[in-house]
């Protein structure tokens, strides 16, 4: 029964395996064409030309061993290294003893400034073969620039602390500046922050409008008061005397409340530690924008 099962089969699917075989050899022969023009697009240094074929070859064989690492030469030298490391990486899990592969793999980190697997992978690579010399050569260059990354790094943040210091030291003097206890609003406006400094600037303006205001309004009323006292007639004396009065006192008023605005301020300066015109107020620096591809 079984005999006559395996014929049956054999006999219907034979054509079809037959033309799978075909079309996977095809296949093969299509991806390895497409292999040999990236590599002749790669020599001429047309790089995006030779993309375009090894990407041709891997739709067709997509662990074509040829254009996985021709994708790796073309991405390391489009400084795209971590896609060249994922080629060669595909590469090498295939060929685990491919020492070249190794090494460019090796070398695409440290192109990349990833020293510290640069030099990892290197000293695979070492392993592979003791004699490579230029493995050896990465490794001792990848720990020379893994302990000037780590300096530069070093200086870089004692820069960065020091400006922040400075940056602290010289807000902190604004904020306490002695101006600020006659000023209203000047330790709101000198955080920098926009959400204090509008307050700020409207309580600072606010005062010398008051005081502004209040004086040319004083100085209308001793107008009409002028012109009151030389009028011929006593409507007139009545109306502008009454009109001087009125501005006089209003323009009064808004001076008394802009002193009174001085008042509090010297109130919570002295008294009150800043609770009412942000004498508390910080201001919080924000570190400064850094290249995104670098480490730190």
């Amino acid at each position: 029964m079984n005999l006559i099962y395996c014929l049956t089969f054999s006999l219907l699917a034979g054509p079809y395996l037959a033309l799978a075989n075909s079309q996977t050899v095809e296949n093969l022969y299509q991806a390895k064409w497409y292999v040999d023009r990236g590599d002749k697009y790669r020599d001429m240094n047309l790089w995006d030309e030779a993309e375009q074929e090894y990407w041709n070859a891997v739709a067709l064989d997509y662990f074509n061993i040829r254009a996985r690492q021709g994708l790796g030469d073309v991405y390391r030298k489009k400084q795209m290294f971590d896609k060249a490391v994922e080629n060669y990486q595909m590469v090498l899990n295939q060929q685990p003893t491919n020492v070249d592969i190794q090494y460019l793999i090796s070398l695409s980190y440290y192109d990349n400034r990833q020293y510290e697997l640069s030099r990892i992978s290197a000293e695979k690579a070492l392993q592979m073969n003791p004699e490579l010399a230029k493995a050896e050569n990465l490794v001792r260059l990848s720990e020379s620039k893994q302990k000037e990354q780590e300096l530069e790094l070093q200086l870089l943040r004692q820069k960065e602390t020091q400006a922040l210091l400075t940056y602290r030291q010289i807000q902190e003097r604004k904020e306490n500046a002695f101006i600020g206890s006659f000023l209203p609003g000047w330790r709101l406006i000198q955080t920098a922050e926009t959400r204090t400094m509008v307050p700020g600037y409207m309580i600072l303006g606010g005062t010398a409008g008051l005081l502004i205001g209040g004086h040319f309004l004083r100085s209308s009323g001793q107008k009409n008061y002028d012109l009151a006292g030389n009028a011929k007639s006593t409507a007139f004396y009545n109306y502008y005397a009454d009109l001087g009065q009125r501005r006089y006192r209003a323009g009064g008023y808004m001076i008394n409340a802009a002193l009174g605005v001085f008042a509090l301020n010297l109130v919570d300066s002295f008294l009150l530690k800043g609770k009412i015109f942000g004498g508390k107020t910080r201001v919080k620096p924000s570190l400064p924008e850094r290249d995104r591809h670098k480490l730190y």
